[in-house]
């Protein structure tokens, strides 16, 4: 029969095992207490083995989780079970859909109640596969930007100077109108201007951004502007450091994600924005290296969740679930997030929408 799982042999034996396991794995007594995690386990429960020993999993996961119930139906059965995509909700481990594995561990014939349980989050491969397919996003988009910067943009300038030749021949009444050419074509060539200086493919000028006040910003203009019924519920780490930002992008993404909620919740917006600072969230680099990613920025929302056939594009230029929509809201939101050295995910069930943001803290560079 196996060492005990609290022995020191146990332990030594088996730490040197699961800890270079990929995936979370950890050993829960009769009473789904937490005997050991490897260290993929503690960054799941964002928590540390010392923390978390003794404590039951329910603590860490809702009472109502599907976990739960499989891991009772394993132990009555004394045999392995396995489900795909199962949903796990909770403050600390965010929202996440998971591939579970649980057997009983030890001699079967003297089984004590303890289970082994592995779990294998589905969005992994979707994140690595997500990092090319946001900068790709950023490319579309800004190679569009481009497009339309030097499409428009000459046109507009013979509008504008026909306008202002016509005013000296005009009544005053009628130069009321010309006056409102030129102001219009002023303001869209500005704003062409700033989308060819994003799309001229040179690096986002970044500096110190508190996340909290640009957050901030975006839910009272929201509120002023098309939310005034939005229900927000805040929930800040008052002690996160200051983003590298470029607060106007910035500003544009969370308007997207919030507009998208309002919208998609017929004017019944109940929103919940949380920040926090998840220590182990990093992102491929250049060569070997990784990007240290942990300030983290989640907008949830109650809408109807986003349809299972756009959840994988969802971040692709012209791709919409909204009837006339054109597509390039997220894809901005993408791109911006990019050239942030972030990442962005969606996590999406009938009732229950997130975005979650990810970038590193102002100075952090990459690490290996």
């Amino acid at each position: 029969m196996m060492d005990d799982a609290t022995s020191p042999a146990w332990h030594e034996d088996a730490a040197h095992i699961l800890a270079s396991l990929p995936n979370p794995v950890f050993l829960l007594d009769n009473d789904d207490r937490f005997m050991f995690l490897n260290h993929a386990a503690e960054m799941f429960f964002d928590s540390s083995e010392a923390m978390l020993h003794g404590t039951a999993l329910s603590a860490q996961i809702p009472a109502d989780s599907s976990l739960l119930a499989l891991l009772a139906r394993s132990r009555k059965q004394m045999a392995s079970v396995a489900d795909q995509g199962i949903e796990l909700a909770s403050p600390r481990i965010g929202l996440k859909l998971l591939n579970v594995q649980i057997a009983p561990f030890g001699d079967r014939r003297t089984h004590d109640g303890r289970m082994l349980v592995t779990l294998q989050e589905r969005a992994l491969a979707e994140r690595l596969r997500g990092q090319s397919m946001f900068h790709g996003a950023a490319r579309s988009i800004s190679a569009m930007a481009a497009l339309l910067a030097h499409e428009v943009k000459n046109p507009l300038a013979g509008i504008k100077g026909a306008a202002q030749l016509l005013q000296a021949d005009l009544s005053e009444e009628n130069q009321e109108f010309a006056n409102m050419i030129v102001e219009e074509t002023n303001r869209v060539t500005a704003l062409l201007d700033r989308m060819e200086g994003f799309a001229g493919g040179g690096q986002v000028a970044l500096r110190p951004v508190n996340i909290h006040e640009v957050l901030d910003h975006c839910l009272r203009v929201s509120q002023a502007s098309f939310g005034d019924a939005m229900a927000v519920t805040r929930d800040y780490d008052p002690s996160l450091p200051p983003v590298d930002g470029h607060r106007d992008l910035l500003i544009q993404a969370f308007l997207n994600i919030i507009k998208n909620a309002f919208e998609a919740t017929d004017k019944k917006t109940e929103l919940t924005v949380t920040t926090s600072y998840s220590r182990g969230r990093r992102l491929n680099g250049t060569g070997a290296a990784r990007l240290h990613v942990p300030i983290q920025v989640e907008i949830i929302d109650n809408g109807p969740g986003i349809a299972l056939d756009l959840r994988d594009h969802i971040f692709d230029p012209f791709v919409s679930g909204k009837s006339g929509g054109s597509g390039l809201g997220l894809a901005l939101v993408a791109s911006v997030v990019a050239d942030h050295g972030g990442l962005v995910e969606a996590d999406s069930v009938p009732g229950r929408t997130l975005f979650r943001f990810n970038f590193p803290p102002t100075g952090e560079g990459q690490v290996a």
